[in-house]
C-alpha cells in the first residue's frame, strides 16, 4: 500500500499581479514554496527517526494566484469588502464574519471592551460588553450600533498588542478568511484546485495524507465533503489553524451536528486520525486546543503544542517538530 502527501497552503502566497501570467515565474515560486515545506518536514522526520518522504510522492496544489484573482474580481464587480466599518450592514456577511473573528480572538486573550475603551458609566459599560458578545439585549441595540466599530477596532488593537503581530497583518488574514467563508465563488475556486491535486495523488497512491496550514486547514476540512467515497485520507494534519473559532466552525462544510463540527472520516482507522499543531503565540491559532471543540475530537484529535523558533506561524517550523512530523512519517510508511 502506498500513500501520497498533499500540502495545502494558507493565504498570502500569491505573486504580484504583474507576475501571475508568467508561467515560469509561477512555477519557480511554487517549487520554492514546496521546498520550504519539505525542508521543515525533512528536519522533523530526522528528529522523529523516520525515513524521508520522496518529493515524487508530494503534491503542492497552488491556489494563491486564483484566490487573489477571485477576490479582485469580486471587488471589481461591486462585491462587499470585509471592512469593519461595514459590519452592521445587512448585506455585509464577510464584514460581519471578520468582526466576529476579531472579537473571538481578542476574547481568548482576555479582552475586556469596557475597560479597553475606558467607559466608566455602568450603562454604557454593559452595552459595550453586549456589543462584543454574541447577542445584544433589545434595550441595548441602539447603543450597540453606535459602539460596534469602536469595540471591534479596540479588539484589533488589543490583539496586536498582545500577540506582537501588526494590525495590518491581522486584518489581511481575517479579510481572506472572511472572503473564503462568505463568498461561494471564491471558496469553490480554491476547493477545485486542491481537490484536483488530491484526485491526481489518488491516481498514483492507495491513500493520501493531508498536511495543511493556516487558512489551508479550513480548506482541508471542507475538502472532505467534496471528495469521492473511494478517496481515503489516512491522516489529517492542521498547523496554525483557525478551525477553533466559533464563527469559522459555524461556516464549515458540512454543517455541524450537535452544536459541534464532526471529525472527518479517516481511513483506515488508526490511533491518530488528526494531528493539530499550534504555537500559543500564533494569532491565527489562538482558539486552541481543537480536541474539545469537535464532536469526538477528544479521542480523535491529538493536539500538539510547539514553540516555533523563527515565527509563531511558520509552517517550516511547525513541520520540523518531531511530534508533528513523526505521525506523518508513520502514516506515509503504512
Amino acid at each position: 500500500m502506498s500513500t501520497g502527501l498533499v500540502f495545502i497552503h494558507g493565504r498570502g502566497q500569491q505573486l504580484s499581479r504583474g507576475l501571475r501570467g508568467d508561467q515560469d515565474r509561477v512555477a519557480a515560486h511554487v517549487a520554492g514554496r514546496k521546498r520550504s515545506w519539505l525542508a521543515g518536514l525533512s528536519k522533523g522526520l530526522v528528529l522523529a527517526r523516520r525515513p524521508p518522504i520522496p518529493e515524487k510522492d508530494v503534491w503542492f496544489p497552488f491556489y494563491g494566484n486564483v484566490f487573489a484573482d477571485r477576490i479582485d474580481a469580486h471587488v471589481a464587480s461591486g462585491g462587499r469588502t470585509p471592512d469593519l466599518e461595514s459590519a452592521g450592514s445587512p448585506d455585509a456577511a464577510a464584514a460581519a464574519t471578520k468582526e466576529r473573528l476579531v472579537l473571538e480572538a481578542a476574547a481568548e486573550l482576555g479582552f475586556q471592551p469596557d475597560r479597553e475603551l475606558g467607559y466608566g458609566d455602568p450603562e454604557v459599560g454593559a452595552a459595550v460588553r453586549a456589543t462584543a458578545g454574541d447577542a445584544q439585549p433589545a434595550t441595548e441595540i441602539a447603543w450597540g450600533n453606535v459602539l460596534r466599530l469602536p469595540v471591534a477596532r479596540s479588539a484589533l488593537q488589543f490583539l496586536a498588542r498582545k500577540t506582537g503581530a501588526p494590525e495590518w497583518v491581522i486584518e489581511e488574514f481575517l479579510d481572506d478568511v472572511a472572503y473564503y467563508l462568505e463568498v461561494p465563488a471564491i471558496r469553490r475556486t480554491v476547493l477545485d484546485v486542491v481537490r484536483k491535486a488530491v484526485l491526481d495523488a489518488r491516481q498514483v497512491h492507495d491513500d493520501v495524507i493531508l498536511v495543511s496550514h493556516s487558512l489551508g486547514t479550513v480548506v482541508a476540512y471542507d475538502l472532505f465533503a467534496d471528495l469521492p467515497a473511494d478517496v481515503r485520507v489516512r491522516l489529517l494534519v492542521t498547523a496554525g489553524s483557525p478551525l477553533g473559532y466559533p464563527i469559522v466552525q459555524k461556516n464549515l462544510r458540512p454543517a455541524a451536528s450537535r452544536g459541534m463540527p464532526h471529525v472527518p472520516r479517516i481511513q483506515p482507522a488508526t490511533d491518530v486520525a488528526w494531528v493539530n499543531a499550534y504555537d500559543v503565540r500564533d494569532f491565527v491559532a489562538l482558539v486552541h486546543p481543537l480536541g474539545p471543540r469537535f464532536d469526538d475530537g477528544r479521542t480523535a484529535i491529538r493536539d500538539e503544542v510547539t514553540h516555533n523558533a523563527s515565527d509563531p506561524h511558520s509552517i517550516a517550523d511547525y513541520l520540523s517538530d518531531p511530534d508533528i512530523a513523526g505521525p506523518i512519517g508513520a502514516a506515509a510508511s503504512g
